[in-house]
Parts: C-alpha cells; sequence; structure tokens
C-alpha cells in the first residue's frame, strides 16, 4: 500500500470529553470503533467528513485541522483534508 491509501487516524491525543465528543477530533467512541474497523479508504475518509463537520460544530476545528496535517507529516502519508475540503466547497 503506497502512502497514498495511509490515512492516519483522526486522533491527536488529546482525547478530553466534552459531552461524550473528543474535544479535539471531535469522535465519540461509537467513532473511534467505526475507524478502527473501517477496512476502505473511503470508509475512513467518509469518517474524516464526520470530524471535519464535528469539530466545525464544536469549535475546534482549526486545532484538529492543523494537529492532524502535522500527524500525516510525520508518519509520511498525504494528507487527505485538502481533498475533502475542496470536495465539500471550503
Amino acid at each position: 500500500m503506497d502512502k497514498h491509501h495511509k490515512i492516519p487516524s483522526p486522533c491527536i491525543d488529546v482525547c478530553e470529553d466534552l459531552h461524550k465528543r473528543c474535544i479535539a477530533c471531535g469522535r465519540s467512541k461509537k467513532d473511534k470503533k467505526a475507524w478502527k474497523k473501517a477496512e476502505t479508504p473511503e470508509e475512513k475518509l467518509m469518517l474524516l467528513r464526520n470530524c471535519l463537520e464535528a469539530t466545525r460544530e464544536i469549535g475546534t476545528q482549526e486545532l484538529w485541522m492543523r494537529e492532524y496535517r502535522r500527524r500525516c507529516m510525520k508518519k509520511g502519508a498525504d494528507c487527505p483534508l485538502d481533498d475533502l475540503l475542496a470536495e465539500a466547497g471550503g
């Protein structure tokens, strides 16, 4: 699998819950389990879209996107955020 298909977890190692969602990545426990079960890049991209929406709603999107880009870079993986934002028109 090349680096285009390696999609790092949305977790940025903050892991503080607010109303049953992580304040950093916006995921619930159910979302975290779904990530572990996701087998295809398409499934993971859908879950990343959910993170974009959740972090926008709770006001941590800028922080999460910055730290997620850093995580991708450290792992040597292309960051899928630009493509997701372009597809969403944002």
